[in-house]
C-alpha cells in the first residue's frame, strides 16, 4: 500500500496502517506471523550507466567465452547492446536485462568489430 496526499506525508498514518495490517494478519496466522515490515519500492528505471552496471553480473562469464558486452543505447523500451560472443550467452545477457528492467521489452544485440561498422549484425531478442 502506498499512501498518497495528506496521508502520505503524515508519519502516524504509516504506523497506523502497519499496525492495522499486522493485527488482521495476526488474527489469520497467529504466532506464525513475526512482524510486518514496510518495503520501499525498488527503482528499475533503465539508463545506459545503470544497465551497464547491472551487466557486471554476467560480464565475467561473457569474457570467459572470449566475448564482450556494453550498452550502447536505452530508450522507448529498447536496449541496444554491443555484444561479441556465442549466441546462447547473448540470450542470457538479454534475459538478465529484461528481468531487471521491466520497461525494456526488446534487447538488440549488435555484433560488430567497432560501433562505427556499417556491416554490424543485429539480433533482436
Amino acid at each position: 500500500v502506498k499512501l498518497q496526499g495528506a496521508c502520505g506525508t503524515c508519519p502516524s498514518a504509516t504506523s497506523t496502517l502497519k499496525f492495522g495490517i499486522e493485527e488482521n494478519l495476526r488474527k489469520k496466522f497467529g504466532d506464525n506471523l513475526r512482524e510486518v515490515v514496510q518495503v520501499e519500492k525498488i527503482d528499475t528505471s533503465a539508463s545506459i550507466p545503470v544497465v551497464n552496471a547491472h551487466l557486471d553480473i554476467v560480464r565475467p562469464a561473457v569474457e570467459n567465452y572470449g566475448g564482450s558486452v556494453e550498452v550502447l543505447k536505452v530508450g522507448q523500451g529498447i536496449c541496444e547492446v554491443h555484444f561479441d560472443g556465442p549466441e546462447p550467452i547473448g540470450m542470457g545477457v538479454s534475459a538478465v536485462i529484461k528481468d531487471k528492467f521491466p520497461d525494456i521489452h526488446t534487447v538488440k544485440l549488435i555484433n560488430c568489430k567497432s560501433t562505427e561498422d556499417a556491416a554490424c549484425e543485429t539480433l533482436d531478442v
